[in-house]
């Protein structure tokens, strides 16, 4: 089962390979929706009533680049605006029926996808496979590489 590549090499390839399948994204093609829409859209769905800068914030964008975004949802019909009654100077986004409906068809389709990647495992096998996916993510969270800046590029 294990070939004569490294572990990094092999790795590599699978990831590669995953990316390559994208996941989900048929559809976002076929409604005319990006990745970074989508991730919008999943951020309001899980905070619905939130502000652009709450976004922004969450999403790790500028104010701007989020509120060009929800402004285009908007027009898509995806999400709807309201003033906020706390700030009326201020304003809460919200999905609108149609936004929920698309974020849950993506939701049950991605769902759907993932659960055919671990079709082939038992289920011991597919815990034990989140289980340390889990634990090197982890690993690696923990121990980012520092940033690159002009002390380091010497």
């Amino acid at each position: 089962m294990h070939s004569n590549h490294s572990p990094e090499d092999r790795l590599i390839a699978l990831l590669k390979g995953m990316s390559g399948l994208h996941m989900g994204e048929a559809m976002l093609t076929k409604i005319d929706l990006s990745l970074s829409q989508m991730a919008l859209l999943r951020w309001v769905a899980q905070s619905p009533g939130c502000h652009v800068q709450e976004i922004a914030d969450g999403l790790g964008l500028s104010a701007p680049t989020v509120s060009v975004g929800v402004r285009k949802l908007i027009e898509a019909g995806l999400l709807e605006r309201a003033p906020d009654p706390k700030d009326r100077r201020a304003a809460c986004v919200y999905l609108s029926e149609i936004g929920k409906e698309m974020q849950k068809k993506f939701l049950n389709r991605r769902h759907a996808e993932v659960q055919r990647f671990l079709g082939g495992l038992k289920p011991a096998e597919q815990e034990q496979l989140i289980d340390l996916l889990e634990k090197a993510f982890n690993t690696l969270a923990r121990n980012k590489l520092p940033e690159r800046n002009e002390d380091n590029r010497r």
